[in-house]
């Protein structure tokens, strides 16, 4: 009897260690990002970095003791879809922090849900329509360079290196496209050029025949691409075609990807690109990101992947040092300095961005080739 009343005691002491055990508190990030839609070409290198970063830290001990565990959800690239998507995650799920959306009018859809609700939000998107200076988000924080940067280097690269005079712009109709096209205008006005040609493509069109004509018809010395990857893919594969001479060809972070020069083929061959990350850039902390990413995944990374690694790296750095409290995390966020990224050192600025960093590079036989980094 007393054997079977140990025994008891025994089981039950197991029982109730399992269970404290598996009620162990995790930290739960979201990871809300383009899967379906019109973005979905990234969706896939978002989610393997984000993945890797948590692999990483939770075979290290967590953050705090904690596993992070994660949910992962497919905004289709759509602000309707986003806003379910988001309030889903924050209000039914119950998450501590959010990674994306990755699509800058997605961001401005959903943005205010994580300000009421407290919840950091750390996105890859890249329009300056929502920047700290111009929402006041104090819970939105940006994980790659804005295009308001990378734009002006375009410009600046276009003027100073190229001698750009006569640029014509073809851009997309999403809010990432409109405002980097309004940046690229008032960067060439202060160097008193004016665009001799403006023609918008939207998203998902098939033909560019139109616009390049009218862009041909004002004989420029340099096209300016602001458009997506699908898009940009078209506009260069027709820009072949019709014969364009001594035409520069110059396009923001969507042309400096594989999900453009996959698409466009031989097209894409001599184009220009301000890029945030490329797998040729041989700097050692890129480098060693690329040989993880490819040992874990069996490819290359593509921008935005570095920044939702680096980005779950600074979060948890934050937590370790603040705690689990959102005000404290957020605070801690915003303070931020210095932190060692794959992009470089990342600070939170003034415009809640984490870093500048671009690089100027040309597209020649199948890689890139970089001509500057600009910090």
């Amino acid at each position: 009897m007393r054997k079977r009343f140990l025994l008891g005691i025994l089981v039950l002491a197991i029982l109730s260690a399992s269970m404290v055990s598996m009620a162990a508190p995790v930290y739960k990030i979201a990871v809300v990002a383009p899967f379906t839609g019109s973005g979905s070409i990234l969706g896939d290198y978002i989610r393997n970095a984000f993945i890797m970063a948590v692999e990483e830290i939770n075979a290290k001990g967590g953050v705090r003791g904690r596993q992070i565990e994660y949910v992962i959800y497919d905004d289709a690239a759509a602000p309707a879809t986003a806003i379910n998507v988001v309030n889903k995650a924050i209000l039914n799920d119950k998450v501590d922090a959010m990674f994306g959306p990755n699509m800058s009018s997605c961001v401005l859809a959903v943005h205010d849900i994580a300000k009421a609700n407290k919840v950091p939000m750390l996105v890859g998107a890249t329009s300056p329509s929502f920047g700290f200076d111009k929402v006041g988000n104090e819970w939105l924080f940006r994980l790659r360079a804005d295009d308001e940067v990378k734009v002006v280097n375009l410009v600046k690269y276009a003027v100073d290196n190229l001698g750009v005079k006569k640029p014509a712009i073809i851009f997309g109709s999403t809010d990432y496209c409109v405002v980097a096209k309004d940046v690229a205008v008032d960067e060439f006005a202060k160097r008193g050029i004016k665009p001799v040609s403006m023609q918008q493509i939207k998203e998902g069109e098939k033909d560019a025949t139109g616009q390049l004509l009218n862009i041909r018809q004002a004989a420029p010395d340099a096209l300016i691409g602001l458009t997506h990857e699908p898009e940009a893919a078209v506009i260069m594969r027709q820009f072949r075609q019709l014969g364009f001479r001594d035409v520069d060809v110059l396009g923001f972070s969507a042309w400096g990807v594989p999900a453009f020069t996959d698409l466009a083929g031989a097209a894409a061959d001599g184009v220009i690109s301000v890029q945030g990350f490329t797998p040729e850039y041989q700097d050692p902390k890129v480098q060693e990101f690329v040989q993880k990413y490819q040992a874990r995944w069996k490819s290359l990374p593509s921008d935005p992947a570095q920044a939702y690694y680096d980005g779950m790296y600074l979060l948890a750095n934050v937590i370790e040092k603040v705690g689990f409290e959102k005000e404290d995390i957020r605070k801690g966020l915003t303070e931020l300095k210095d932190f060692p990224g794959v992009q470089g050192p990342l600070t939170c600025d003034a415009k809640h961005n984490f870093t500048n960093f671009s690089l100027i590079s040309q597209f020649k036989s199948g890689t890139w080739n970089i001509i500057t980094a600009i910090r």
